[in-house]
């Protein structure tokens, strides 16, 4: 039933989706089952969101922070397109009686966010810097939240912020969810990951517009079915335009050079770049570069470098066993600049 109330809540093809009731399940461990529900593309964001709930839950509880205490490592990446710009702490949360979350004070100059994501996978705008902030919904008793703090603290300073965060939640029940069929998941995910490509062919600077959305704020006008079910698949949790503006690359060759040189995004908080394979994952320690870290050229534009070699400027690894490479940047608290259509990705060009 939880299923498909959150479907008639979604406007969604009601007749796509099975209408017997699966198990309900508060771990995920037991989310996947050959007698599950089937995943199709329009109920895959809630399939996706329910995996992930699950899986913090599972390590931490209900109403518990689970904290990244170390940049992302590439042996722990719960979703595709992770990046180290940031720590992570998140937690899923009990709101059906009222929630909520206190962060501390961090110095000035420094990137703190908090992003809160409901059961149908419909994102919040973030809330930014130390404060304690009611949570809500509007569908279901829970919420996941996500914390980003700034890269440039080390593990000792972001060990101690972490530690000082904390949730106020008056009710504690877990979250449940029906179980799902593996196979089906799968198939349906790796279709939606296929769409990307022709998404960026088709819309180009706007093609991650609308899959971030909520449906109580002006970003609703943006949403699509399609955008909303790819948006899960290739970067699940990602955040809303006013937030976060995403370039996503389409696939390089592992073993060219390619260079981009482009004016500074002058963002309010910063610019990163991060490079994956083909599937949509760091292989690499150093997989990043931002405003934070970069070397400017004598102009004051950047030079960012992709297999280039150590001695070119601002250089990524990009060889990897699956022989391809793609890249995301995001423009953190973007600018006027960026929102008004300035991208990065079309300066990448291979060096001869």
């Amino acid at each position: 039933m939880k299923k498909l109330a959150l479907s008639i809540a979604l406007g969604l093809n009601i007749v796509a989706l099975p209408t017997l009731a699966a198990t309900e399940v508060a771990t995920l461990t037991e989310f996947f089952s050959d007698k599950g529900e089937v995943t199709t593309s329009e109920n895959y964001a809630i399939h996706e969101t329910a995996r992930q709930y699950l899986k913090t839950q599972e390590k931490v509880g209900v109403n518990n922070f689970e904290h990244k205490r170390v940049l992302t490592p590439t042996d722990e990446q719960p979703v595709v397109r992770m990046n180290r710009d940031t720590y992570y702490s998140m937690a899923v949360i009990n709101v059906s009686e009222g929630a909520t979350v206190t962060l501390p004070e961090i110095p000035e100059g420094k990137y703190m966010s908090m992003e809160v994501i409901t059961e149908d996978h419909r994102i919040q705008a973030m809330q930014y810097g130390a404060g304690t902030f009611d949570l809500s919904t509007h569908i279901g008793d829970h919420v996941y939240i996500i914390v980003r703090t700034d890269a440039t603290f080390t593990e000792k300073e972001v060990r101690e912020i972490q530690d000082k965060m904390s949730i106020d939640a008056n009710a504690t029940t877990e979250f449940t969810a029906p179980q799902v069929q593996e196979v089906a998941f799968d198939e349906i995910e790796k279709d939606l990951k296929t769409q990307m490509p022709v998404i960026l062919k088709r819309d180009g600077a706007q093609a991650t517009f609308g899959m971030f959305t909520d449906p109580e704020d002006e970003s609703k006008e943006l949403f699509t079915e399609e955008k909303y079910a790819v948006g899960a698949a290739i970067g699940w949790g990602g955040a809303q335009l006013q937030d976060n503006i995403y370039e996503v690359s389409g696939n390089f060759p592992a073993d060219k050079c390619h260079q981009a040189t482009f004016e500074d995004p002058e963002n309010q908080a910063f610019w990163s770049v991060t490079v994956y394979n083909k599937q949509g994952f760091m292989f690499a320690d150093v997989a990043n570069v931002s405003s934070n870290t970069a070397t400017k050229n004598a102009d004051g534009t950047y030079t960012v470098s992709f297999g280039c070699g150590d001695d070119a400027p601002n250089n990524i690894e990009t060889k990897n066993d699956s022989g391809m490479f793609n890249m995301a940047f995001r423009h953190y608290m973007p600018s006027q600049k960026i929102r008004d259509g300035f991208r990065v990705l079309p300066y990448v060009k291979a060096v001869k």
